[in-house]
């Protein structure tokens, strides 16, 4: 029923699997699209990016405009975008020396695309609704 199979068939069926895997890791992150998905993974970035585009602003005032974000993760998040080149961090020569964060002009080029995006999102949240409100007038008629 089952056709036994050598030690050598096997390692080799493996290192195959791992060669494809090996292979598609290359290729994604030539991928163009999924490089700048992977730039902005993250569940605070869009949201740090749209609040510096409006001027830079200080580690605590960041995280006061955004609920629900942790300083930790604030700063991961901004560290992560300073090493994309899309945020800088620099100081002030206000009494007492003040961290500030700002988009760097290559972050900038960001914007019409998380417009673009915005403008997705509102469409599909407004898909969503209407999809939950057919389902709701569905199963209340019935």
């Amino acid at each position: 029923m089952f056709a036994a199979r050598g030690h050598f068939e096997v390692t080799r069926a493996i290192g195959e699997a791992m060669k494809n895997t090996a292979q598609s890791y290359v290729e994604r992150d030539k991928c163009p699209l999924y490089t700048a998905i992977q730039v902005m993974e993250g569940r605070w970035k869009p949201m740090i990016l749209h609040r510096l585009n409006q001027g830079a602003l200080g580690l605590g005032e960041l995280r006061r405009s955004m609920a629900g974000v942790t300083t930790k993760v604030l700063r991961q998040q901004l560290r992560q975008l300073e090493s994309d080149d899309l945020v800088v961090r620099g100081t002030t020569a206000e009494p007492g020396i003040r961290v500030r964060y700002q988009v760097t002009p290559h972050g900038r080029t960001l914007g019409p695309v998380l417009e673009c995006l915005w403008t997705w999102g509102v469409i599909h949240l407004s898909h969503k609704q209407s999809l939950r409100e057919g389902l709701d007038s569905r199963f209340s008629s019935g």
